[in-house]
């Protein structure tokens, strides 16, 4: 229990990370009081010329002035707050944090999460304090947010010296509640406490049906728990296919890992050909790159069932390039160079070249070596050796062996060309 125990703090110590943009998982209260806040001088808006205002803006206001009037209520509290506290000025640090507190106060629950994130691990100048990070947790969670709910089951696991006593059955019936919000990553956790048996007796069925909701929301730590599967947990690969696939545009890079295990046999799945395309196809589909360039190799080389089609490979290549996939731009830049496609890509060396070079700009060591070739040789482009040698000493720089040879030819044509 121990070992859970430190899990769960380097749980915490994620949040850390995200927690300068804190977003809510529930409703905002409604009928806050409001008020105006007005800033009358010209420097002090010039010096909040870095934050984004037009959320406060209140364009009903007429001001003869031009000054900035705002909405003033614990939703815009907490939005102003949130950009004040990254500011380079202290002042406006500390006015955030007055802000954060005041927003919370006024009932608005992100607020009040954020308060308890800001208390437990001492950010935004306040102290780290564990009886008031789990008050606020606890606020926000009766209103039903489900960061806070499980917040508040993390703080029942592991308890606190500040006099909260560690009961693992609130520590479930909490993380409950996240989860029944249909939370992927409370589904994880309530799929993990039923494996282990924390508040509840172990119940491994019960714990493959949490970690699928939660897999087939996209959580890849889910998807990895049941594809392991060493502490006895049956999975029925078709059933958790059918899951991706059902919501396969919240989670294109869980498909697609999906359809690498069924290709490559990994994690003890049974090769099925017609499934790994399926998901690779799907995940293609909601614009996921790798998945568009795996596609363009099946047509390609006719791997994974399907025909060889020059027109469908170079459509998802295609796509995988307009989506940044360096594979995919030089997939299309072979296609150009020699037309194997047809009118689908007909022959070009200018094409070619454009989608190579958009490869080695990107940093990619082998489309720099053909970058300088393209340009050593003239193919698609105006022949320029010295340009050539730039990019043929970037890829020799990370370790291509043909673009040291090409630099030692050039080398000792320019001796000849000297010595003649």
């Amino acid at each position: 229990m121990n070992g859970l125990r430190e899990k769960w703090r380097t749980r915490k110590s994620l949040r850390k990370r995200s927690a300068l943009n804190t977003n809510s998982e529930s409703a905002p209260q409604q009928g806050s009081p409001k008020s105006t806040l007005d800033t009358s001088s010209s420097s002090d808006l010039e010096d909040l010329a870095d934050i984004d205002l037009r959320s406060f803006y209140d364009h009903r206001s007429e001001d003869p002035a031009h000054r900035m009037v705002f909405i003033a209520g614990p939703e815009h509290f907490y939005y102003l707050a949130l950009q004040l506290e990254t500011s380079p000025r202290l002042e406006y640090q500390l006015y955030g944090k007055d802000l954060f507190i005041r927003s919370a106060g006024l009932g608005y629950a992100p607020a009040q999460f954020k308060l308890g994130i800001c208390y437990e691990l001492g950010l935004t100048h306040f102290p780290m304090d564990p009886s008031h990070s789990f008050v606020w947790y606890k606020r926000a969670a009766m209103q039903g947010h489900a960061d806070a709910e499980l917040a508040v089951s993390g703080w029942y696991l592991t308890g606190h010296p500040q006099g909260l006593i560690q009961s693992e059955p609130l520590a479930y019936e909490w993380a409950s509640k996240a989860a029944r919000r249909g939370w992927s990553k409370a589904e994880y956790t309530l799929g993990h406490y039923h494996e282990v048996g924390i508040g509840v007796p172990q119940d491994l069925q019960l714990a493959k049906q949490w970690y699928l909701k939660a897999a087939a929301r996209g959580n890849e730590r889910a998807l990895l728990r049941l594809l392991v599967g060493h502490v006895g947990l049956e999975v029925d690969y078709a059933h958790l296919k059918d899951a991706l696939l059902a919501q396969n545009e919240n989670n294109p890079y869980l498909l697609h890992q999906l359809a690498q295990f069924h290709e490559l046999r990994e994690y003890g799945l049974v090769p099925d050909e017609d499934a790994a395309f399926e998901l690779y196809a799907a995940s293609a589909q909601v614009s996921y790159a790798p998945a568009q360039y795996k596609l363009g190799a099946c047509y390609e080389f006719g791997i994974l069932g399907c025909p060889r089609d020059p027109v469908q490979a170079v459509h998802w290549y295609g796509q995988g390039a307009e989506n940044g996939h360096v594979e995919a731009l030089l997939a299309l830049a072979g296609f150009y160079l020699d037309g194997s496609a047809g009118s689908a890509a007909e022959q070009s060396d200018e094409e070619a070249f454009r989608y190579v070079k958009a490869a080695a700009q990107r940093g990619v060591p082998k489309a720099e070596y053909i970058t300088g070739f393209f340009l050593e040789y003239g193919l698609g482009i105006e022949r320029n050796p010295r340009e050539a040698k730039q990019w043929y000493h970037l890829a020799c720089a990370k370790g291509v062996d043909s673009a040291e040879r090409r630099l030692k030819d050039l080398e000792r044509s320019a001796a000849n060309v000297v010595a003649n």
